[in-house]
């Protein structure tokens, strides 16, 4: 399949050498006139400067038009030079990705003095109000209003614009009704993996595209946000910003780990208690100046852009009325003495299940959440002349932070986890341009271009305990235990003796250990309080279990399941790497009255991970546990005795038969002292072995690995354990498993390769253990495409078609229901069995099933796909009744197999779609136009995807939900109409009407009946409609104020909001129902205001004034509010404990989101002073700026209801303390004022409700 793909790449590669511009290029297209006959200029030469740096350039025609693509979005100077004309120059034309930019009023003149014919004519450029070739939809928001926004992201950018819906919880991305993983973003027209975080000062344009998505765009569903970056400068500028809230100060003892401190030293000063603190900075330049003939450097062959920014942040999400913590005195109090005796003299319970309210207090931040980002943009252009174009760029973004818990913020603050992750992508790109400039040419190509860009990506995230990291035995480590043993016997009257029939635990020594000081204090009171009393307390590791002490791999118990306990250690790792490697070509050729386009794409991907593993349900399965399997593991193949050789031994008149541990092992059976491995059935485990070997190694113990001694595992150092002593199969644990990975091994080393299933299942490695073997995640993705741009009866088209290819390169299940194969009804009748009776409706690929797998005696149905028939071959609603005394049971090929082979699985098939994509702009007058869109947008599958054979080794002992590799790409189908019209000079207004198709979206499913046993996974099964209308007003810069506002009203529907919105029908077995509900994401009405009142400077000041004293000048209010209805929520039947871990389930109370929140409102502002300074000699000063501005969120303090409790409706109340059902299981709790407590805190959960205001002082520096 690889080499097939491979030759359609290349193929791609040699015919498409001609293509539509890049995504995130744009073009400019013109008519130059004579300004006094208004009569057509030929051979007028057309430059595009930036900086004083030629980009670009074009020739005029016969008909004085001409058109530059492939144009990085930007603000350019447009100069237009021709013989015995007087130059023009017009100012700050504006060129934005995937749209064209009209110059269709350039004129030239001939000078009415010889002289004036080198003084070149300047003229300002007016960004039109409407878009003449209709184009997308969306908007484009460039660098001077980005500045000026309450917002420092791209996100935050793309949430003024209508149809944009971002929620303010999750910051997830809806636009016009999508899922939130069908819009992508692009930066410098590279598809972003991982975080898409810039440094402002380097955004020169954010383009959103809700509709109307152009051919060059593939891979989306949703919309699109393109990010360009500013370009390198011919002349030296730049700029310094620092931006702060206030200042942290830790002190000695911030997080109270100290009991010599009174309080908790952090303090902030500032404007707000978050401690937000930024600096950016930003330089460009040339690099290298060529020498003229004279020895000047004058013409820039090299430029560069460099910016970059550190943001160290206190709290990143602060919480409305701040957030509850354990006071100090009573943490080190807690810390001192974590245990109580019970009343019966056995067991303990936790201190913390009697704490009040007032043991604790509120913090107007979030505990041990502190995070730093660095992110970094650079670009470099090598000016080769103004038809050839080469740039080299990339971009970083560095994040470290605490890994926040809600559940652990209470009591548990100090044992957050950490995250890493690092994302970066370089590319580079040539373009080079040709024009037919000559009069008598015959070709009607007058102009044509192409580009050609490499770019890479990698995104790096990581997990860990700070204190740990990878050190994984460290995570739940308490201290060694050992534990002391003797023989045990029992009377045999056969022999006359006592005979040795075991071992029994006599007691347990325990030395606590720093690793996990709070785990090992808890188990240290529990041996203080039994102190010289093994008996019943501490003679077995299970006793000590019991009582609420701790042993190695366990963790201290929740607070009545509400809170995690003090000293709970963060249970997880992770390291994933995603590599992402694209070539795409693009250009195109204008042809006559034809602009033809046409472009390819090719992308790769590999995907690696190794994490923490996942239990039979599904869940996280940290590496606290791991103790707990290297128990298991080890002695396993010496537990039982060797009655082979007895020894007698008389003591004190009795008499007693001793005997040795009988070893199983392969290494001593085979006297080699080798592993055996699961190659020779090794009863040994490979852990056994390799900790064998190294404590003899060590002088530990007195007998290798082929030796009887039992090893006492929680008594040694944990350092001396790690996953590499381990088999694959050892860390899967039977479908329990401690690891997870792709494209790493078991023990997190790299691999390369792809998933071979019959090797996974066969292949052994150098120690006789099954590899296991799993590469990475490498999905290959295609794209051509051609487009057409034409008029015709002044209607302008814009028609093309993009062919996607996606192959997931990976195994899949030849039939969803069998994970072996069976026999098909013409293999059936071929055995010639006497019972074998097939009707004549049923094909000869229907697949059997009979009474029973291992001895059939008679066909119970067939199966043909999904649908199901009968013995008689009629057509059958639930094959339940198709069952055996055993269950269902496909006629096999092979009934012995116990695991899957490589017969039951193909090769993924590539997808191909074809999506026509047809707008049209119907342009009225120079002031209205109607337009309109028709486009099939695919995406391929993102969720539940990726194989993983794991998951099909271990079937028959793990309910999770299987990932389905044969997902196939979602489809949308949209549609729009609209109409935008100029209302006055500065003015205009655009209405669109949109309807989308949503399907193929991905849903979980069950497949009952699947041998051999029903699973839940992923498919493509969800539908839906989006209905919506946008009205969006644009106001130019009119006296002191520009302003665009928009409306939305938006109805999403269908049957699922993302791809486990049935997760509660499929965990219940539920039949696979679908029906049609607002998706709980949809925002009936949004409006979306930003306007900036500003004043001038100089003569354009029309401020108050104090004598000559300009108030005002160079200062601006910008004001960005949001309002929108609240979304849905589906409202439940019956109160329920939904504070806690494992609440209670509940049936609706109504319809599917037949609920909704109430309306929501934001308003953020920023206000700005610019300072004109001046730095420099006296001869040589130069302008500089200062810019100072206060940025506040939030500006009202409004607490927007984000979620609520389902059967209150409330955001604070569940109605659980109050309920007169509850009451019962409340008395009955050890503390019920304590429970009560606990419960009231976490139930006024403070994430349900929208941040407070933020306050920060910036001060900009610009030269």
């Amino acid at each position: 399949m690889l080499r097939k793909l491979n030759l359609i790449v290349v193929s791609l590669l040699l015919t498409m050498s001609y293509g539509f511009s890049q995504t995130g290029l744009g073009t400019i297209r013109g008519t130059v006139t004579d300004g006094d006959s208004n009569k057509p200029v030929e051979f007028a030469k057309v430059k595009v400067q930036l900086n004083g740096s030629t980009k670009a350039g074009a020739i005029t025609d016969e008909k004085g038009e001409f058109q530059i693509n492939s144009v990085a979005p930007g603000s350019y100077d447009v100069e237009v030079v021709a013989t015995g004309y007087q130059p023009t120059l017009t100012e700050g034309v504006v060129v934005s990705s995937d749209q064209i930019t009209f110059l269709d009023k350039l004129t030239i003149s001939v000078p009415k003095d010889i002289q004036d014919i080198e003084e070149v004519r300047v003229f300002a450029y007016k960004v039109p109000l409407i878009d003449k070739d209709g184009g997308a939809s969306g908007a484009t928001i460039g660098r001077e209003d980005i500045a000026r926004l309450p917002v420092r992201s791209a996100a935050g950018v793309a949430g003024t614009v209508g149809g944009v819906s971002t929620s303010e919880g999750s910051g997830a991305i809806s636009v016009r009704g999508s899922r939130s993983d069908g819009t992508y973003f692009f930066i410098d027209g590279i598809k972003v993996r991982g975080s898409a975080n810039l440094p402002k000062s380097s955004i020169e344009e954010v383009k959103v595209i809700t509709g109307g998505v152009p051919a060059n765009y593939g891979d989306v569903t949703g919309g699109i946000i393109s990010v360009t970056t500013r370009g390198p400068s011919a002349k030296y500028f730049g700029s310094a910003e620092v931006v702060t809230s206030g200042f942290y100060f830790a002190g000695s003892d911030p997080l109270g780990n100290n009991p010599e401190t009174e309080d908790y030293t952090g303090k902030v000063f500032g404007l707000d208690k978050y401690a937000y603190n930024l600096f950016e900075g930003m330089l460009s330049g040339p690099l290298w100046m060529q020498k003229d003939s004279t020895g000047a450097r004058t013409k820039p062959r090299l430029g560069f852009l460099l910016s970059a920014n550190v943001t160290d942040q206190l709290d990143s999400r602060p919480l409305a009325d701040g957030s509850w913590r354990i006071k100090k005195q009573v943490k080190d109090d807690l810390l001192a003495n974590p245990l109580r005796p019970s009343s019966t003299g056995f067991g303990t319970f936790h201190n913390s299940q009697f704490l009040h309210m007032e043991d604790f207090e509120k913090t107007p931040w979030r505990m041990n959440t502190r995070n730093t980002n660095v992110s970094g943009q650079m670009k470099i252009d090598v000016n080769t002349g103004p038809s050839v174009n080469l740039s080299f760029g990339g971009s970083m973004n560095y994040a470290k932070g605490n890994i926040y818990s809600y559940a652990g913020s209470l009591l548990n603050f100090g044992n957050y986890g950490v995250f890493e992750s690092l994302d970066w992508r370089v590319f580079g790109r040539l373009t080079q341009r040709f024009s037919n400039s000559d009069s008598e040419s015959s070709s009607k190509i007058k102009s044509a271009y192409y580009s050609l860009m490499v770019d890479f990506s990698k995104s790096k995230d990581s997990n860990y305990d700070p204190n740990h990291e990878f050190n994984l035995f460290n995570y739940g480590h308490v201290g060694s235990f050992t534990t002391v043993r003797r023989r045990s016997h029992a009377w045999n009257n056969d022999l006359n003796a006592y005979e040795h029939d075991g071992f029994r635990d006599l007691v347990v020594d325990f030395e606590p250990s720093e690793t996990n000081a709070a785990l090992a204090a808890i188990t240290t009171q529990y041996y203080n309080i039994y102190s010289d009393d093994a008996t019943d307390h501490y003679e077995n590791l299970t006793q000590i279990q019991n009582g609420s002490g701790l042993i190695n791999g366990d963790a201290p118990r929740s607070v009545y399941s509400i809170w995690s306990n003090i000293g709970t250690p963060f249970n997880g790792f992770a390291k994933t790497e995603n590599d992402q490697f694209r070539v795409t070509g693009s250009g195109s050729a204008n042809i006559g009255d034809h602009s033809i386009s046409l472009g390819f794409e090719f992308e790769r991907r590999w995907d690696r991970g190794w994490t923490n593993g996942t239990t039979t349900g599904g869940g996280g399965n940290g590496p606290i546990g791991i103790w707990r399997i290297a128990r298991q593991l080890a002695n396993f193949h010496i537990t039982e005795l060797d009655k082979s050789q007895a020894e007698y031994v008389d003591s004190l008149g009795r008499m007693y038969i001793n005997y040795d541990r009988l070893n199983s092992g392969y290494a001593y059976l085979s006297g080699t002292g080798e592993y055996g491995g699961q190659e020779q059935n090794d009863n040994q485990s490979f852990f056994d072995y390799n900790l064998r070997e190294y404590l003899y190694n060590e002088g530990l113990i007195s007998q290798g690995a082929d030796g009887t001694d039992f090893i006492d595992v929680d008594k040694y150092d944990p350092n001396i354990y790690s996953f590499e002593m381990f088999s694959p199969d050892e860390l899967l644990n039977g479908g329990n498993s401690f690891v997870s990975y792709w494209g790493y091994d078991h023990i997190g080393n790299k691999v390369n390769g792809v998933t071979d299933i019959s090797k996974y299942f066969n292949e052994f490695d150098e120690n006789g253990n099954y590899r296991r073997f799993v590469g990475a995640f490498q999905p290959i993705y295609m794209a051509g495409y051609i487009m057409d741009k034409f008029a015709f009866n002044d209607i302008v088209f814009n028609v093309g078609v993009r062919v996607d290819v996606f192959d997931a390169n990976q195994p899949v299940l030849k039939d969803r229901y069998l994970f072996y194969e069976a026999r098909t009804a013409s293999e059936a009748a071929a055995t010639g069995e006497a019972w074998v009776d097939i009707p004549s409706s049923i094909g000869d690929d229907y697949v059997v099933y009979v009474n029973d797998v291992n001895n059939p005696t008679q066909i119970n149905g067939f199966r043909d796909g999904d649908v199901w028939y009968d013995a008689s071959g009629v057509v059958v609603e639930d094959p339940k009744t198709l069952r055996g005394p055993g269950g269902i049971a496909p006629w096999l090929l092979d009934p012995s197999l116990e695991t899957p082979t490589a017969d039951a699985f193909e090769d993924y098939k590539p997808q191909v779609n074809v999506m026509p994509r047809i707008a049209f702009s119907f342009p009225i007058s120079d002031e209205a136009s109607f337009f309109a869109h028709y486009d099939i947008l695919t995406k391929r599958p993102t969720s539940g995807f990726r194989f993983d054979p794991f998951e099909y080794q271990f079937i028959n002992s793990r309910s999770a939900t299987i990932a389905n590799s044969n997902l196939k790409p979602e489809t949308t189908v949209d549609y729009e109409i609209g109409f935008q019209q100029v209302l006055t000079r500065t003015s205009s207004l655009k209405i669109s009407a949109f309807y989308r198709e949503q399907r193929n979206n991905v849903q979980l499913q069950n497949i009952f009946e699947a041998y051999p046993v029903t699973y839940s996974t992923f498919g493509n099964r969800d539908f839906g409609t989006v209905k919506g209308l946008t009205v969006a007003y644009d106001l130019r810069r009119t006296g002191n104020i520009r302003m665009t506002a928009n409306y939305t009203l938006q109805f999403a529907d269908g049957t699922g909001s993302d791809a486990t919105s049935a997760a509660g029908l499929i965990q219940a077995g539920l039949p696979n129902l679908r029906a049609i509900f607002p998706y709980s994401f949809d925002r009936r009405h949004a409006f979306n205001v930003t306007m900036d009142y500003r004043y001038g400077a100089g003569s354009d000041y029309n401020g108050p004034k104090i004598g000559d004293f300009k108030v005002l000048e160079n200062t601006g209010l910008n004001i960005v509010s949001n309002i929108y209805s609240g979304a849905p929520y589906s409202a439940q039947g019956t109160i329920t404990n939904a504070a806690q871990f494992s609440p209670q389930n509940s049936g609706l109370d109504g319809t599917t989101n037949g609920s909704r929140l109430p309306w929501s409102y934001r308003l953020d502002l920023q206000l700005d002073r610019t300072l004109e300074l001046e730095m420099g000699k006296e001869d040589n000063k130069k302008p500089v700026f200062l810019n100072v501005y206060v940025r506040v969120t939030n500006l009202l303090n409004q607490f927007n209801v984000l979620s609520v409790y389902r059967a209150t409706g409330n955001w604070d109340d569940d109605g659980f303390l109050a309920a007169a059902s509850s009451q019962t299981s409340i008395q009955n709790q050890l503390d019920e004022q304590s429970f009560r407590d606990y419960y009231t805190m976490k139930v006024q959960n403070p994430f349900n409700i929208s941040s407070p205001r933020t306050i920060r002082l910036g001060v900009k520096f610009d030269f």
